[in-house]
């Protein structure tokens, strides 16, 4: 029988509602069994998170039915390489079924789901690295997933996928700094330019401090294929011996700010000031500072009051996000997992070496967005989600690989508080196209493909519409004849107009006076509304 032990949390918070944050113990699903960093996300194609884990002997997972009941199946095959330090979750080949990269002490392997998600196949890679964070982008923005494993003693290994699933080590597909010490990369847009960026969070074993093989990086993508570092130039280089770090909108601005885990020094709460430069105000978070020595560090709305609370492996694991940029840290009898919402029921649960810690939720309203690409790949890795109401705004980015080693779902997740009514959608996805959807309803999940809500008409690109030269330093060409005098709207990635303009008598617009970064212009053709994306150098 599964034992259920209820631990009630209640808080009281100044934001979108007061809300209670409470999980029960359900116990292990499949029962007594060996696991490694444990996985919540949908294996089988029918966008429900499900809970899986790897061992020596093969692949447990327990597949969600969607009403709080799971169908446990155990996959005997033997792997090379068990993921004792990492797992990240994607679908590599495109058939429709998560594949995962197991990180360990030594090697690499990718792990491939078979046409129907029934069979499990290892391609193991020889090369040596003591793997941490394992994660999945698509780095090179060619429309498949690729994969970036840090390395605790060596250059990290970055994987080109060749359009098919099949990897290669290739250390061009993203040149880092040749140093030890690599804990964890996330990937975000952190300066909100449509496109991703890279955090690297580093500690190195014996390293004093002012040693460069712990200062963290951020690899800036410059919109051409190449990344630059620059954390220090955006206040980001700390040299703290950091574990983790994550990025979420915590305060709900249109931008994602940073909270890292320290075992040398504080932990830092790195607010973004919406141009991608970021000040630490932990002091004033109610955050403890010198709560040192963390591994995971995840964050997550727990109680769907709207704001993305922390959870750490601090002594207080759940620091409760109040809406005003203050938390407060309240108590749970675990203190990492992999996030996912398991039981179909709108709240984020955890799970755990082996245990099924289930959110039981509150009154709160909620919203579920699960992708499909098509110009992007499959999963929609890479998209940027915002929901905007009343309250205003929210974002959240799709991720494959976040904190130190578990992997979390898929599935874009959103607390409404007591709203009633989402005004709008928009998916901005690595593709450059953008989804808008009007009135959608709450408390549900909704599964969109990408380009089935488009808000922009494309179908001139395909007829010989293009934008050159894209990337731009000055001028911005329109192939299409016949323009002359077409107003134009210049709108940022958060949809901000920054330019009204019209079309020149040489087909053009000049974006001299514009900052660096992707653009989308906007102009109405044969009344019918168009959109594109540019990059301005």
């Amino acid at each position: 029988m599964i034992n259920k032990l209820l631990f009630c949390l209640v808080c009281c918070f100044s934001a979108i509602s007061i809300g209670q944050v409470s999980f029960t113990n359900e116990g292990d699903l499949l029962g007594n069994y060996p696991d490694h960093s444990e996985v919540a996300v949908d294996m089988n194609g029918d966008y429900l998170d499900d809970y899986v884990r790897v061992s020596q002997n093969g692949i447990g997972i327990d597949y969600s039915n969607g009403d709080g009941t799971f169908n446990s199946v155990f996959y005997t095959v033997p792997i090379e390489n068990t993921p004792n330090w990492s797992i990240a979750a994607g679908d590599l080949d495109e058939n429709g079924y998560n594949d995962l990269v197991l990180g360990n002490g030594s090697r690499v392997s990718f792990l491939y789901a078979n046409a129907n998600g029934t069979a499990y196949t290892e391609t193991p890679f020889p090369q040596f690295i003591f793997s941490q964070r394992s994660t999945m982008a698509d780095i090179d923005n060619d429309g498949d997933l690729d994969s970036f494993v840090c390395h605790d003693v060596d250059l990290s290994h970055p994987y080109r996928n060749d359009g098919t699933g099949t990897m290669s080590l290739d250390q061009t597909l993203i040149v880092t700094i040749d140093a030890p010490g690599n804990y964890a990369s996330v990937w975000v847009d952190y300066d909100n330019d449509g496109d991703t960026d890279m955090y690297l969070t580093k500690c190195r074993q014996g390293a004093a401090p002012g040693d460069p093989f712990r200062d963290n990086a951020m690899y800036t993508n410059n919109g051409d294929g190449t990344f630059t570092e620059n954390a220090q130039d955006i206040n980001m280089r700390d040299n703290a011996q950091s574990w983790s770090t994550v990025f979420e909108d915590f305060d709900n601005d249109g931008d994602f700010d940073a909270f890292i885990v320290n075992h040398d020094f504080q932990n830092r709460f790195m607010l973004n000031d919406g141009t991608g430069m970021f000040t630490d105000i932990i002091g004033g978070t109610g955050i403890n500072a010198n709560d040192l020595g963390a591994w995971e560090n995840q964050a997550a709305d727990f109680n769907n009051d709207g704001f993305v609370d922390i959870f750490s492996e601090l002594s207080k694991e759940l620091y409760i996000n109040n809406g005003d940029l203050t938390f407060t840290g309240i108590d749970l009898p675990f203190d990492e997992g992999a996030i996912g919402d398991l039981n179909n029921d709108g709240f984020l649960d955890v799970v755990n070496d082996g245990i099924f810690w289930r959110n039981n939720g509150n009154s709160n309203n909620w919203v579920k967005i699960a992708l499909q690409g098509v110009e992007s790949n499959y999963n929609g890795i890479g998209a940027r989600v915002e929901i905007y109401g009343d309250w205003g705004m929210q974002i959240r980015e799709v991720r494959s690989g976040e904190g130190f080693s578990h992997m979390n779902s898929l599935v874009a997740h959103f607390g409404l508080g007591t709203a009633t009514t989402i005004d709008q959608i928009v998916i901005h996805w690595p593709s450059g196209i953008v989804d808008v959807i009007e009135d959608p309803n709450i408390n549900e999940q909704h599964i969109y493909v990408e380009g089935e809500n488009i808000l922009a008409v494309t179908d001139f690109q395909k007829d010989g519409i293009k934008l050159f030269p894209n990337p731009t330093v000055d001028n911005i060409n329109f192939s299409l004849p016949g323009l002359e005098n077409t107003a134009v709207r210049v709108m940022d990635v958060n949809g901000r107009t920054v330019l009204n303009t019209v079309i020149s008598s040489e087909n053009s617009i000049d974006v001299s006076g514009l900052r660096s970064g992707a653009y989308f212009v906007q102009l109405e053709v044969e009344k019918k509304l168009v959109s594109y994306k540019f990059v301005k150098r």
